[in-house]
C-alpha cells in the first residue's frame, strides 16, 4: 500500500513540511496523513504508532494500536470519505528536534447521505525516531469542532 504514497503527494500542501529539517519524518508525515484517509481496518495506519501510542479526538481517547484501530472503526461509521491536508507544520521545540510538532490543517468528509462538509483542525504529535530511523507516533491529539458533524445536511434558512 505505501507504494501508492508519492514522494510529494497532495495531502501535504506544498511546502507544509519543507520547513522540517528531518527527511524521515517528513516521509512519516506524508505517510501517515496519506493512509489517515484510508477506511479501517487499516493495520498499516495504526502501526505508525508505537505499541503504546495515544489517539486523542475531542473527548474520546485510544491507547494502544488495537483501541485506535477500534475508535477510527467506530468513526468511519458515519463519514465514509474524508481528506486530510496539513496546511502548516511547526516543531514545537528547538529548531533541530522534528520530534514534537503542532500541524493546522483542513478535512473535507463525505457522509453516506450524499452530505458534503469540511473544517480546519490542528493536532499535537510527539513522535519516536528508533536508532534505524523508524518514526513512529507516540501521541497524537485532534483539536477541531466536532459540532460541524451534528450540522450536516442542515439547510440554512
Amino acid at each position: 500500500m505505501t507504494d501508492r504514497i508519492p514522494e510529494e503527494n497532495t495531502h501535504i500542501v506544498q511546502d507544509a513540511a519543507h520547513a522540517l529539517s528531518d527527511k524521515d519524518v517528513r516521509h512519516f508525515l506524508r505517510k501517515f496523513f496519506y493512509l489517515s484517509n484510508e477506511p479501517p481496518p487499516n493495520d498499516e495506519f495504526t502501526n505508525l504508532f508505537t505499541e503504546d501510542g495515544i489517539w486523542i479526538f475531542a473527548d474520546r481517547k485510544a491507547q494502544g494500536r488495537q483501541a485506535i484501530q477500534a475508535l477510527r472503526k467506530k468513526m468511519w461509521g458515519d463519514i465514509p470519505h474524508r481528506d486530510h491536508s496539513p496546511v502548516k507544520i511547526f516543531s514545537h521545540g528547538n529548531h533541530d528536534d522534528d520530534t514534537e510538532l503542532m500541524i493546522l490543517g483542513t478535512t473535507s468528509w463525505k457522509y453516506h447521505e450524499g452530505h458534503d462538509n469540511a473544517g480546519d483542525w490542528a493536532a499535537h504529535c510527539k513522535l519516536e525516531k528508533g536508532d534505524n530511523g523508524k518514526v513512529r507516533c507516540s501521541y497524537y491529539q485532534i483539536i477541531t469542532d466536532t459540532g460541524i458533524h451534528e450540522k450536516r445536511g442542515k439547510k440554512d434558512k
